[in-house]
């Protein structure tokens, strides 16, 4: 054998060596990654047992959404296809107006429909024609109101004033409804990669909230959702800059009490309120409750 052949062997076998060695040294890593996520995970896990917290079984998500924020447009403004159906609604029974330059839709029916809190979808299913656009977040018989989210990626857009569908509802009957609708951009998300991983796991957004007292003793976590939110809800109707909706944790606790916060960096979202939210769309549309509406019979009744 010539000695060129000797030396391409002995280097095709130190590169076989070589390969073999790296091999190694990364599924030694990736088991000390797992290793340090398991300690942490288990770390957490006898944190909260020993605050008395408990997490409802299915409340964390088994595996984890694609966490890419999504990028609106500067102007909302309704797509044609929903402008086509809102320019085939049926008006002989029911006021239909377009406002703010034709980013909100408010609808009056003439005669109110009766709902209740199990049958509030499926009767705005039937008379809002783009309902599939949004996802359901609630019933509020206090503020006289069912909400509706604009959804994307199969995600939620929580409170966003260009985003929503409201349901006005006095003494258990739908009166009509406001609704706006977000315009994104196509194409892929174009800020930095880094935006694009969840880095505050389940487990440490749950921990966040306890350690800045949101979460107390006795509670229980019996949801985690992902969907997506903006710091700057702008008004709807105006021209805006494009904003970034960023991935964002919805945390549940005892069935009845959310806390937000980003899964990028685990910042707190403290501001959102959703009886405020429902407060000024309905003082913006002048949607009156069940208290202003019989206030305004009596005066009526006063003044005959």
């Amino acid at each position: 054998m010539q000695w060129g052949q000797i030396k391409t062997l002995f280097i095709i076998s130190f590169l076989i060596l070589d390969l073999f060695l790296l091999q190694q040294l990364l599924s030694k890593q990736a088991e000390d990654e797992v290793g340090q996520i398991s300690t942490v995970a288990e770390s957490i896990e006898t944190e909260l047992e020993a605050n008395d917290i408990s997490i409802s079984e299915d409340a964390i998500p088994e595996e984890l959404p694609e966490a890419t924020p999504i990028e609106s447009e500067s102007v909302h403004t309704f797509p044609d296809d929903v402008m086509s159906q809102i320019e085939d609604m049926d008006e002989s029974d029911k006021e239909v107006e377009l406002k703010e330059d034709g980013q909100v839709l408010q609808v009056t029916f003439d005669e109110p429909i009766e709902v209740t809190e199990d049958t509030i979808q499926s009767v705005v299913a039937d008379v809002v024609p783009f309902a599939s656009r949004y996802s359901y977040w609630g019933w509020n018989e206090e503020a006289g109101a069912a909400l509706f989210f604009q959804a994307k990626n199969n995600k939620t857009v929580y409170f966003n004033n260009n985003g929503y569908l409201l349901v006005n509802i006095v003494d258990g009957e739908m009166t009509g409804y406001v609704a706006t609708l977000l315009s994104f951009e196509d194409g892929e998300y174009s800020g930095p990669s880094d935006d694009t991983e969840i880095t505050i796991e389940p487990l440490s957004a749950i921990r966040i909230l306890l350690n800045n007292g949101l979460i107390e003793s006795g509670d229980e976590i019996t949801s985690m959702d992902i969907g997506y939110h903006t710091s700057y809800s702008l008004p709807a109707g105006e021209e805006n800059e494009t904003q970034v909706f960023a991935s964002t944790w919805k945390v549940t606790v005892n069935g009845d009490r959310n806390h937000f916060l980003y899964t990028l960096d685990g910042t707190i979202i403290e501001y959102i309120n959703e009886e405020s939210f429902i407060s000024d769309v309905k003082s913006e549309y002048g949607l009156k409750s069940a208290e202003e509406e019989q206030t305004a019979a009596n005066e009526n009744r006063e003044t005959n």
